[in-house]
């Protein structure tokens, strides 16, 4: 306390340093992270409060919620409780999450403004905490490391935080636990449960882990729970899940990971694209670039036309509108042809779609120097229907299973940026599955029919994505054992001898994969190409 009349003296609140020599801040809040958090004046609700516990006492805490829980700042909390409360020297932190955006932007953002608001000891930067010269918390990517990265990493306490846990390849969580083998080592996995046969999904069931379900019932917007305007706007509302019951159906399995903070129980491991490829795909931001391109998925009668733009790897905007008029129609596509400086388009030319493909070749300067013109892509029609690529009969039923393989492989290796894509869409690219329909490992995608059925409309959107990506050809091999996959340059075509190693793949994505990997038809051979 301060020397009344001698400023910048202190005397000793002799009392208060008996009771913290007895009883150290740091030891007492240790045993109780929620006395923590309420000392810096952090407002918790009551499952965050639990899931801070159960990591007290817990080796292993598997965290599944549904949207706008606070998940990333539960985890930055947990950190800085952690670090604050055990011995500097002889505690770490290890965090991790799949892709860049999500560990420096989401989770180290946090933890950055936690540290900052909270004044606690050392300096932060994007994604690193030093006390003095020692480096005392980090977080990192998969790809920015391999899983033998991990050894020889050691401390008596060390923590490892494995955020939107869905996505973590199955190495990185043996990885991980590996750090975590001695008495002090504890491991926090939150996230989204998108994925039934993910390694997350497995904690579930493992007795090994406590399970913490966070459902938009348990939260204060529901329940009713006291808490502060502010936090009650931070968290899920019930207009936001009352429209994703219209949006996405309550029994579907969006909703049921998203909202109801549950596994999808039931989903066939036939997905084409599983979710938790397409919503990585969400995070890559991969570099806007050349060719500006685009897919048109015409709407006959009442339904909706949808033309989707691409930047070289990188998802553009989408137009929607419904006309019944053919005419109207073309005059729409070719003016946002000419807005966006479409180079090439390619559109679904099945029924009126024929008609289609026509005029705007007859729009296009591409096609007919010397008429009068309003665009300048050139038009390719497809008919999903027809013969796959010539070469790639044996793979591949039509095209329409050649353009949604060739979408699952953009997915799985990171090669097609989807952050533009929007929850709908994210949808329809991961409800349809596939068949095999040989020994040779022949691809057959679930009929367009039963997959509108499935929705409730038809997946327009989707099938424009792969339109415009349809000249993307990544089809994966496995051969003599060697695991090579195709590079993909995006200022130019891609050779085929622009091979690389797949630890060299945007975040750290594995080996490409073709049909016959499965060990249900013959390997084939790897290339990658920029039409």
């Amino acid at each position: 306390m301060a020397v009344p009349g001698v400023p910048g003296v202190r005397t000793v609140d002799w009392r208060q340093a008996a009771a913290d020599l007895i009883d150290p801040p740091n030891l007492r809040w240790r045993s109780d992270p929620v006395a923590w958090a309420k000392h810096h004046n952090v407002e918790l609700w009551s499952k965050q409060r639990e899931i801070m516990e159960a990591v007290r006492d817990n080796k292993n805490v598997a965290v599944r919620s549904c949207h706008e829980i606070g998940k990333s700042f539960s985890a930055a909390l947990v950190t800085c409780w952690f670090l604050d409360t055990h011995p500097p020297g002889e505690t770490r932190v290890i965090t991790t999450a799949p892709s860049d955006k999500q560990v420096k932007a989401i989770l180290w953002h946090e933890i950055n403004k936690l540290h900052a608001k909270l004044g606690l000891m050392g300096r932060t930067n994007l994604a690193e905490w030093y006390v003095g010269n020692e480096l005392v918390a980090f977080g990192r990517k998969p790809s920015d490391y391999d899983p033998t990265a991990f050894q020889g990493i050691h401390a008596r306490y060390i923590l490892i935080v494995l955020d939107e846990a869905c996505g973590m390849p199955r190495e990185l969580w043996d990885a991980a636990s590996t750090l975590g083998a001695n008495r002090g080592g504890k491991m926090l996995a939150i996230g989204n449960p998108d994925d039934e046969y993910s390694y997350f999904a497995t904690c579930v069931t493992n007795p090994a882990w406590h399970n913490i379900r966070v459902s938009y019932r348990d939260t204060p917007n529901f329940t009713g729970e006291p808490v502060s305007e502010f936090l009650k706007d931070m968290l899920i509302h019930p207009d936001w899940v009352d429209q994703k019951r219209v949006d996405w159906g309550e029994g579907s399995a969006l909703f049921t990971s998203k909202c109801e903070g549950e596994f999808p129980r039931g989903t066939s491991p036939f997905i084409i694209i599983p979710i938790t490829m397409a919503e990585r795909c969400q995070t890559l931001e991969l570099p806007r670039s050349s060719p500006v391109e685009a897919g048109i998925d015409v709407g006959g009668g009442g339904d909706r036309t949808v033309i989707r733009i691409r930047y070289g790897p990188k998802t553009g905007p989408s137009f929607t509108f419904i006309d019944s008029d053919p005419m109207k129609t073309t005059g729409i596509l070719a003016m946002k042809l000419r807005e966006f400086k479409v180079e090439r388009v390619k559109v679904d030319s099945t029924g009126i779609g024929w008609g289609i493909v026509g005029a705007l070749m007859d729009a296009s300067s591409r096609h007919n120097p010397t008429g009068q013109t309003v665009h300048d892509a050139e038009v390719i029609g497809i008919n999903f229907g027809e013969g796959p690529t010539p070469g790639k009969e044996h793979l591949f039923l039509n095209k329409r299973a050649e353009m949604w393989w060739n979408g699952r492989e953009l997915s799985r290796l990171g090669l097609w940026d989807l952050e533009a894509i929007d929850d709908g869409t994210l949808q329809e690219l991961t409800t349809p599955r596939y068949e095999v329909l040989d020994a040779r490992g022949k691809v057959k995608v679930q009929p367009k029919a039963e997959v509108t059925k499935e929705l409730g409309r038809s997946p327009d959107e989707a099938d424009a994505l792969l339109l415009a990506f349809h000249d993307v050809v990544t089809y994966g091999a496995i051969s003599g054992g060697s695991h090579e996959a195709a590079d993909t340059n995006y200022q130019r075509a891609v050779e085929p001898g622009d091979w690389m190693h797949s630890g060299d793949l945007p975040n750290g994505f594995g080996d490409p994969v073709d049909p016959g990997d499965y060990g249900l038809g013959p390997a084939i051979s790897s290339y990658g190409m920029w039409g």
